[in-house]
């Protein structure tokens, strides 16, 4: 593919990603796809900050930066590297010859052999995309300031921890917990919901395996006193007190984990975790309670965050 072509595309591209930078810090949600874009309640014609002025369309906008006017369209899944010949020429405007273009045909006639020789790919709509190369998306925008070391919300490691393993821990232990009161209450359940109650336990504690194993790994103290803003510190002491309770029954909860989420040859490791001497349920909702507690505090310190940054 022609140089020329390739810087021009390189150039729209970083100039629409400034423009989401810009309309994200506005507070412009970014979306997950371009049917959610189109269904955005933003003024059609607004002005983002620094009295930046933008013109929402279809499943697009249009940003006019100070370096010039930059249009696009978000991709069927909220992509945003995505660029037609229309925008491109659009975007070079006057500067075609500082790219080494002719004429507009001769930048149409690049894309159009871009295209044929699949360099570039259109795999939905109208937009296209370099082939073989990672998709951008809307959603993991970073808008954050140079000196800002709080990741996005989409990025931000200890968040995935929450929102994809312990929400499901603690969503499988309300879901036994409510069933567990309907047999305390009644002194019977049916057969369905006997086992339904206990395929909650299973997962409660599998799930709560997965996140004490992903709070180890992150090596949440040099985490939090590393890699995130001075304000995080204030969590060490909780995140400290976690990890003496998880090593209580480490083990125990891991050959559990495995034993629920992998096909078992016989139950031994479930019943050493149910010894009643080790009251290791206990110890389980201790440590349950204890992740709420840090991964709360933590989230507040993100919005807090988010708010005093302008994110």
């Amino acid at each position: 593919m022609k140089k020329q072509l390739v810087d021009l595309i390189r150039d729209y591209q970083a100039m629409v990603h400034e423009a989401l930078v810009l309309m994200h810090r506005s507070g412009i949600r970014m979306p997950t796809s371009s049917l959610e874009w189109a269904g955005t309640r933003i003024p059609r014609n607004g002005r983002l900050d620094g009295d930046i002025a933008y013109v929402k369309h279809g499943v697009g906008c249009a940003v006019y930066l100070p370096d010039g006017e930059v249009d696009f369209d978000f991709g069927r899944r909220g992509e945003i590297n995505g660029f037609d010949a229309w925008r491109l020429l659009r975007f070079a405007r006057e500067r075609l010859s500082t790219y080494g273009f002719e004429s507009e045909d001769t930048l149409d006639g690049y894309f159009k052999t871009a295209v044929s020789e699949g360099h570039l790919v259109c795999p939905d709509y109208t937009l296209y995309y370099f082939a073989n190369l990672p998709r951008q998306l809307a959603i993991d925008i970073d808008c954050r300031l140079p000196e800002d070391n709080l990741p996005a919300r989409n990025l931000d490691i200890v968040l995935v921890l929450h929102s994809h393993y312990f929400y499901a821990a603690d969503l499988m232990l309300e879901n036994y917990d409510n069933l567990h009161r309907k047999w305390e209450k009644n002194n019977s359940l049916s057969h369905r919901k006997i086992i339904d109650m206990q395929l909650y336990m299973s997962s409660w504690l599998g799930f709560l395996a997965v996140t004490c194993e992903g709070f180890e790994n992150l090596r949440m103290h040099l985490l939090l006193l590393n890699s995130r803003p001075a304000d995080f510190n204030k969590l060490i002491p909780k995140s400290d007190a976690l990890g003496k309770l998880i090593k209580r029954h480490r083990n125990p909860l891991r050959e559990f984990r495995n034993k629920t989420f992998h096909l078992r040859e016989d139950p031994e490791a479930i019943r050493r975790f149910f010894d009643p001497h080790a009251n290791r349920l206990l110890w389980a909702r201790e440590l349950h309670d204890a992740f709420a507690d840090f991964f709360n505090s933590y989230r507040v310190k993100c919005e807090c965050h988010y708010a005093n940054n302008g994110r």
